[in-house]
């Protein structure tokens, strides 16, 4: 959580935990290839990140991520930045990319009002990835005002199943397969907000390959599941297949 709540009213008020900061291609979902200012927030609340505690925190929370996410969120190596810091750092790293990704762990434990208030009188457009555990409200709306100051474009993975996920609204759903599946999730699916693609107003669902030893399983269910119900897309991680970040 941020060292100060964000009722602050000021931008360098609250301080986050930052793993990294470092420019790439968007390599997932509707902005992918889109050059990105990645910011990576300390913390989740699904898994604590050490490989010792994977099937007890799957136990714990009930999710499968925390037995094969292969992302490093953990505090060693991490940086306190106000949101000014963070910022200037993210000017130098990215020189003049204007679109940034908030990404985890689960970036609403830190992120709120006061940094994405930051981001955007530096000209940012802010993504966010989130898992669906943490209402909008609840992370972005100043105390002292109720006013909601969100990122532009919220990407939501969830770990859960539908009945436990309270983010009220998001632009693009992912699930993961094959432990997460359209069949589950077609309630909350409804929460995405539609966008207008060729005239048509669409909802963004995305169905996307585990990486890792069940990859040749993940595809070809991933792919099944899209021609069975062609509301949803295969999402792939060209991110890897570039070598990047």
């Amino acid at each position: 959580m941020p060292a100060s709540s964000s009722s602050q009213s000021t931008a360098t008020a609250s301080t986050y935990r930052v793993k990294h900061v470092f420019p790439t291609v968007q390599g997932e979902g509707f902005w992918v290839g889109r050059p990105a200012v990645f910011v990576r927030l300390v913390g989740c609340n699904m898994w604590s990140g050490y490989e010792t505690d994977r099937e007890r925190d799957a136990d714990r929370t009930g999710a499968d991520c925390p037995l094969w996410c292969d992302t490093d969120f953990t505090k060693e190596g991490a940086s306190t930045r106000t949101a000014r810091q963070l910022v200037e750092q993210m000017q130098e790293s990215g020189n003049e990319i204007d679109f940034c990704v908030l990404t985890g762990g689960e970036p609403f434990l830190q992120a709120d009002a006061s940094l994405i208030r930051a981001l955007h009188n530096a000209g940012y457009e802010v993504a966010i990835e989130t898992n669906g555990t943490v209402r909008i409200e609840d992370a972005f709306a100043e105390d002292a005002t109720g006013k909601i100051h969100a990122p532009d474009w919220i990407t939501c993975s969830p770990k859960l199943p539908e009945d436990e996920l309270v983010l009220e609204r998001f632009d693009e759903l992912k699930l993961i397969v094959p432990d997460y599946r359209p069949s589950a999730y077609a309630a909350f699916a409804e929460r995405a907000v539609p966008h207008t693609v060729n005239g048509r107003e669409r909802r963004v669902l995305w169905l996307q390959p585990e990486d890792g030893p069940r990859l040749d399983e993940a595809k070809k269910l991933a792919v099944d599941l899209a021609l069975k119900s062609p509301e949803w897309r295969v999402s792939l991680q060209t991110h890897k297949v570039l070598g990047v970040e």
